[in-house]
């Protein structure tokens, strides 16, 4: 009696089994979901703005939220032509974030000249908690221009020298300059 009830369960067994392998193996049950404009995230391609801090104003008028920018690997700083990609990861998810590189007014004289660059980054009141990494280009053309009139040449080599802090909770981690060449033609 054990052995039929047995042999009765595997035979309902197979023929759920192989009815369930008679539908088409690309059908899919969809459902449909009403959705709007507001619902859907759109992104402008990921660059960030470039300004020269003429009039010395604090870096954090652009933005003051905390990131950090990958120094290491595939995803370490740089220049391109005359864009500067960094990956940066920093928390968020439902705001666009902006990041400015903001660049000094004074070359430091000396061979090939020098510019300290930092990076800000304004989260646009953000708290979701999403840990975002993503690579940001920037356009270097304000810095072109502002050597061009610096030292009345059309070509040159300025190494941007990007203060990277660290994030730690602490606070302890000492402060990191990479160092970049930027290397253009007229």
């Amino acid at each position: 009696m054990v052995s039929q009830r047995i042999s009765g369960l595997a035979l309902c067994l197979i023929v759920l089994i192989s009815a369930g392998c008679d539908q088409a193996p690309d059908t899919v049950m969809e459902e449909a979901v009403a959705a709007t404009p507001a619902d859907v995230m759109t992104r402008p391609e990921l660059m960030g703005e470039v300004v020269v801090n003429h009039v010395g104003v604090a870096i954090s008028n652009w933005g003051s939220d905390r990131y950090v920018i990958q120094t290491r690997g595939g995803a370490a700083p740089v220049v391109e032509g005359d864009t500067l990609a960094l990956t940066v990861s920093y928390g968020g998810g439902c705001q666009f974030h902006e990041f400015t590189l903001v660049a000094s007014e004074a070359f430091a004289e000396s061979h090939p000249v020098e510019l300290d660059v930092f990076l800000a980054h304004e989260a646009n009141g953000d708290r979701c908690r999403a840990y975002l990494t993503e690579t940001y280009g920037f356009d270097l053309t304000p810095i072109k221009r502002l050597y061009q009139e610096a030292y009345q040449k059309e070509a040159g080599t300025v190494v941007l020298l990007l203060q990277v802090t660290p994030e730690d909770v602490l606070g302890l981690l000492p402060e990191e300059v990479l160092e970049l060449i930027y290397t253009f033609e007229g």
